[in-house]
Order: structure tokens, then sequence, then C-alpha cells
């Protein structure tokens, strides 16, 4: 095979994980190569989300926030 129409044809002769296969051979190269690969292609997603994290507790609230609190105002003073 020599075009790229040849090739194009004969990964249609090829089963879904044959397919998957050359998808993960191609990134591979393409990422040692330099180039920017981050094409997912149909592969599982490696991302993460905030809502794959369990959610944690912390304990009681000591002091329900009030219209008075100044968290930011808190947060800064040390900066000053």
């Amino acid at each position: 095979m020599k075009t790229l129409a040849e090739i194009e044809m004969a990964v249609e002769a090829l089963e879904k994980s044959q397919k998957q296969e050359l998808v993960r051979f191609l990134l591979t190269r393409l990422q040692g190569s330099g180039e920017n690969a981050t094409i997912q292609a149909g592969l599982p997603s490696q991302r993460h989300s905030v809502l794959d994290i369990q959610p944690v507790r912390l304990g009681a609230v000591l002091r329900p926030l009030t219209a008075d609190d100044d968290l930011l105002g808190e947060m800064l003073e040390d900066r000053l």
C-alpha cells in the first residue's frame, strides 16, 4: 500500500478491535514524534471530572455565615 486511499480501503476491512489497536498505534507514533496527538477517535475518555471525586465530610458547622462576614478580607489580611 502506497497511497492514503489504499490504506483507507484496507482499514475498512478491519474489525472494530483491530481499528482501535491501529488508532492506539498511530497515537503512540505521533506522540513519539513530538506532535500534539490529542485525537480521541472513539477511545475511552481518560479525562476526569470533579463529579468523580467522592464527597468528604468535614464535620459540623461551627458558626453559620452571616451578611457581616468578610471572608475575602480575612483571607487577604496577612497579604498586605
